[in-house]
């Protein structure tokens, strides 16, 4: 990285101009590398400079991050302690790195796909890979967007088989303003779990919203249609006082006024407050989510699902509700005066436009693809990988990249 770009305050609030000047003119100050150019290492690499440190970095394609990075070789020769900041699916390639990297301490920040019981971690496989380095596995509790957030307080887990290096790795963790101890698969698998205790009381919900929804129907159906009583139960009944003056009473109502129940607009009014309901709860949980106490006790996972698919729920939601309030109106032509839509049809047009964009991006000859790319796939590049979903299908011609 440029001396320039470091002299530069990278975090708000974050160390002055000075301070990163004279940290990366000292010698002394602790250097740090870092394998991958990611936005895991973006995050990284400010939060290190912003704490005094020193980072090096090195990339698979040098010469087009020639303005931004070193070559790989200055990682692997001045770093003692290297991040690994990098998918799994490409540990195999850094393979002709094992002896620059003899002796040096390597921390595996990668975050699998799903949650691993049986085979190894990712950590592990790194092991195996550079036997004669120490592994240790830590920072992937942390999310990129935590790092760029600034200190906060908590505690994040960091396990490896040599003491020092634990207390090493420990010592970057606090200067960052994180502290560090854990097991290798409570933090292997940490972020990968999504609200474990949320199911119980989501499927006990989603349980009650069904039945009282099916409860409804059930008048309408065949089987329970109102029949007529058997002669045993109707002539007692005719005979009673009580039916002779409801059935009087609605004579009488009858005859004074029209039938007021309109199914469809009972139906609509129903679906509009309902669906009402739901924006307001989905928005609501949004909210709640965004504050730093909340965020706090949410892994990755579990703060991404909240961000990236409740706030389409929420967007979802909210255009239904829109358009149940409107439900016939947009075909009628006498909406248009002046050749002019309703009010509701110009607030539905951003909202429709993001939907169909999000969808477009969900079809599978899509979302493959931009999955491949998110995980450093490259169509002109020429190392066989394959996704860790991928593992029982073989690599086929698109799963070929270069790390």
């Amino acid at each position: 990285m440029p001396k320039e770009e470091m002299e530069r305050p990278l975090l708000l609030g974050g160390a002055s101009p000075r301070h990163l000047k004279t940290s990366m003119s000292d010698p002394g100050t602790p250097l740090v590398g870092i394998l991958g150019t990611g936005d895991f290492f973006q995050s990284l690499a400010t939060r290190l400079v912003a704490s005094g440190y020193r980072a090096v970095v090195g990339s698979r394609n040098p010469k087009r991050c020639a303005s931004l990075f070193p070559a790989e070789a200055e990682v692997t020769t001045q770093a003692d302690l290297v991040f690994m900041a990098l998918f799994p699916e490409h540990s195999s390639t850094l393979a002709g790195l094992r002896e620059p990297l003899v002796g040096k301490t390597l921390v595996d920040v990668s975050t699998g796909t799903k949650i691993n019981r049986d085979k190894q971690s990712n950590a592990e496989q790194l092991a195996n890979i550079f036997p004669e380095s120490s592994v240790v596995k830590g920072f992937n509790v942390i999310s990129a967007w935590s790092l760029q957030k600034g200190p906060r307080d908590g505690s994040r887990q960091v396990k490896g088989e040599a003491a020092h290096v634990n207390r090493d790795e420990a010592k970057t963790a606090a200067d960052l303003e994180y502290s560090a101890l854990g097991p290798t698969a409570v933090t292997a698998n940490h972020p990968l779990y999504l609200f474990p205790s949320w199911r119980v009381p989501y499927l006990s919900t989603l349980g009650h919203f069904l039945l009282f929804y099916a409860y409804n129907f059930l008048p309408h159906s065949t089987k329970f249609r109102w029949r007529r009583f058997p002669n045993c139960l109707c002539l007692p009944m005719r005979r009673s006082a009580r039916y002779n003056l409801l059935k009087a009473a609605f004579k009488q109502v009858r005859k004074a006024s029209e039938d007021s129940w309109v199914e469809e607009e009972v139906w609509r009014m129903e679906l509009y407050l309902s669906i009402g309901i739901l924006a307001l709860g989905l928005l609501s949980l949004l909210a709640i989510s965004s504050l730093p106490t909340v965020g706090n006790s949410l892994n990755w996972r579990e703060f991404s699902f909240v961000q990236s698919r409740l706030d389409y729920m929420a967007l979802l939601m909210a255009t239904l509700h829109t358009l149940t309030y409107g439900w016939g109106r947009g075909l009628d032509l006498e909406q248009y005066r002046f050749y002019l839509p309703p009010t509701f049809l110009l607030v539905l047009v951003l909202p429709l436009a993001v939907l169909l964009g999000r969808l477009t991006l969900s079809l599978p000859c899509v979302a493959l693809r931009l999955s491949r790319i998110r995980r450093g796939w490259e169509k002109s590049r020429a190392i066989r990988f394959t996704l860790p979903e991928d593992e029982c299908k073989g690599p086929s011609q698109e799963d070929i990249s270069n790390v």
